[in-house]
């Protein structure tokens, strides 16, 4: 792939990842599953991971219909949520694979109180019918405050 391409293609996951955010946080919950290959995988850290220390793994999920139980039903509906993306640091291994990390921060508002957490996405990333999909998303936690409402 020559460097032209390769800036294409990295443009394009990093759009793939702007979409994500904005339709997670603005619920539009079938153009955000989408952004995922039918069989990827949403795992996540449920402790702080720092100074060395992995965190524990608080649950995966993997395929469309688990990652929607989880995520849509049972975990941000109804929440209201802000989700922001930083300084990706993002590899092209083939023209039908990539990775990425993400430093990220996020709000999730729920009636019984607010989170609010910083740390990574790590992801990889499969090229689907010419698109960018993510097909695997792993989010460790660097730091998280939570408050009671």
């Amino acid at each position: 792939m020559d460097t032209l391409q390769q800036l294409v293609e990295l443009e394009a996951l990093k759009r793939l990842k702007a979409t994500y955010f904005y339709h997670i946080d603005h619920k539009n919950w079938d153009e955000w599953i989408a952004l995922f290959t039918p069989d990827a995988s949403l795992a996540w850290d449920g402790t702080v991971s720092t100074l060395g220390r992995e965190g524990k793994l608080a649950g995966r999920h993997v395929g469309h219909a688990a990652i929607r139980e989880f995520v849509i039903e049972k975990t941000l509906n109804p929440t209201v949520t802000v989700h922001q993306g930083h300084t990706p640091i993002l590899d092209i291994i083939s023209e039908t694979e990539a990775r990425g990390i993400w430093a990220m921060e996020d709000i999730v508002d729920t009636k019984g109180g607010l989170l609010h957490g910083f740390g990574h996405y790590h992801e990889t990333y499969r090229k689907v019918n010419g698109e960018w999909k993510i097909s695997s998303l792993h989010l460790t936690r660097t730091r998280l405050v939570t408050t009671q409402a």
